[in-house]
């Protein structure tokens, strides 16, 4: 009776009608935070998969990316999109809380659910729509920043192999640049003569032909927009999560963090060195609205939360950790960033014998773009810097020709130079005094 009694307020919660559904959704929480100490497991599990995630079944449908609208069957049509939109965030905020909340006050008897709770989270992470991807990444925070301290090393697992999954799962896809389709007719190049059924049958097409390119264009855009922003969310989870729980996380869960954000960062590098991207992307400039590069934020602060995480990880040095594994790692990407950053900075015209023969100075929009790498080198700098002496030494050959790079290139900001300047007085002058 009280399975019946809840199936039947569930599907209540999602009425187009507002006091029925906040009614609803009040009374099937209340009601099974107060009963719920009597369910064992099996009865959690039923009420979880056949009450509670079939809330969100409707959202799943009602935002389509393909534009097909399921709630019109629930009372809703196209011509409340806006007011339809506020009411799936609304319910969804509310009761991804509520279920949120719900497992973790009977934790000890549903924790064997909690990878079908991270399921659901993240499904709502991976979607095409900003708010609902969003409060999924709040609700994901929500969980961990109250449970994680009953977490075990396996439920830690659980945890950031979700995580990893949400990761790749929205890492941004500029397919539409490359897409020939994109390309709009020029109608001033055609014939003046448009008196006949044909010609005006064949403009029609056209014209229909672009609409529909443009809004597949429209919706490429947004989706990229919304990806790229979800990367930064995420970003910020794993933040706060390793700010609340960085003794809990093992040496393992910590490298499987790592590798989900190097993931991300090495994805919008690809992106924003890619110089044909770039450039189609200057030419469809009006309709994109985007910067250049277009995901030079997402790349900086995932190149830093890698360093974030290495620095920890050497800190902390907590059990199985393997000093030359992590060392490796971060002498990798040291070099990676240094690489990347000197190949951008440094731009030289060549003489017919292919020998340098002049400085371009760099454009301004080239300076800004240098000025914002410029923090991820100089935390580049600082972890070689934080090397042993002998791991330095067996480095240096490796990473000098960047030294002397750096020294030669155009910077958008001091800060480099100054942490160049600080690392070669205090690393590799010793050095090369001691070799004299």
């Amino acid at each position: 009776m009280m399975y019946s009694y809840s199936s039947g307020l569930s599907e209540l919660s999602f009425d187009p009608r507002p006091e029925i559904r906040q009614h609803a959704l009040q009374v099937l929480f209340d009601t099974l935070r107060i009963y719920g100490h009597h369910f064992n497991l099996p009865l959690w599990e039923r009420v979880f998969e056949s009450v509670l995630f079939p809330i969100f079944d409707y959202v799943r449908h009602a935002i389509d990316p393909s534009g097909d609208n399921s709630l019109s069957e629930h009372g809703l049509n196209g011509d409340g999109e806006l007011d339809q939109d506020s009411w799936l965030y609304e319910t969804c905020t509310v009761s991804l809380q509520l279920v949120v909340d719900l497992f973790l006050n009977f934790y000890s008897t549903v924790n064997l659910l909690l990878k079908k709770v991270l399921a659901l989270l993240v499904s709502f992470i991976k979607r095409p729509h900003q708010s609902l991807a969003g409060i999924g990444v709040a609700a994901f925070v929500r969980l961990i920043s109250n449970a994680g301290e009953l977490f075990s090393d396996d439920k830690w697992l659980e945890v950031v192999s979700s995580l990893k999954e949400a990761a790749n799962a929205t890492l941004p896809d500029f397919f539409f640049v490359f897409d020939n389709n994109n390309t709009f007719p020029n109608h001033d190049d055609e014939s003046a003569e448009r008196g006949s059924v044909e010609s005006a049958e064949s403009s029609m097409q056209d014209d229909d032909l672009e609409k529909s390119r443009r809004a597949r264009l429209y919706t490429a855009i947004s989706d990229v927009k919304c990806r790229a922003a979800v990367q930064l969310l995420l970003i910020q989870a794993i933040t706060e999560i390793q700010n609340m729980y960085r003794p809990q996380l093992s040496v393992k869960n910590t490298m499987i963090l790592l590798d989900a954000v190097h993931g991300m960062a090495n994805h919008a590098h690809k992106i924003n060195t890619d110089v044909t991207l770039r450039s189609n992307l200057q030419d469809l400039g009006p309709i994109t609205q985007m910067q250049d590069p277009p995901l030079l934020r997402l790349e900086n602060e995932s190149y830093q939360m890698c360093f974030t995480l290495l620095k920890n990880l050497e800190t902390d040095k907590p059990p199985f950790y393997e000093e030359s594994h992590v060392e490796a790692y971060l002498v990798d990407l040291c070099h990676q960033v240094l690489k990347s950053y000197v190949e951008i900075a440094h731009v030289t015209n060549m003489s017919p014998n292919n020998q340098p023969h002049w400085l371009i100075p760099l454009g301004s929009g080239k300076k800004r773009e240098l000025a914002s790498r410029g923090p991820v080198v100089v935390a580049s700098l600082h972890a070689i810097c934080s090397l042993e002496d002998s791991s330095f030494e067996k480095n240096l050959a490796r990473f000098f020709p960047l030294f002397s790079r750096l020294i030669r290139c155009e910077h958008g900001s001091y800060e480099v130079q100054v942490a160049l300047s600080e690392m070669l007085s205090s690393t590799v002058g010793p050095i090369l005094f001691r070799l004299c």
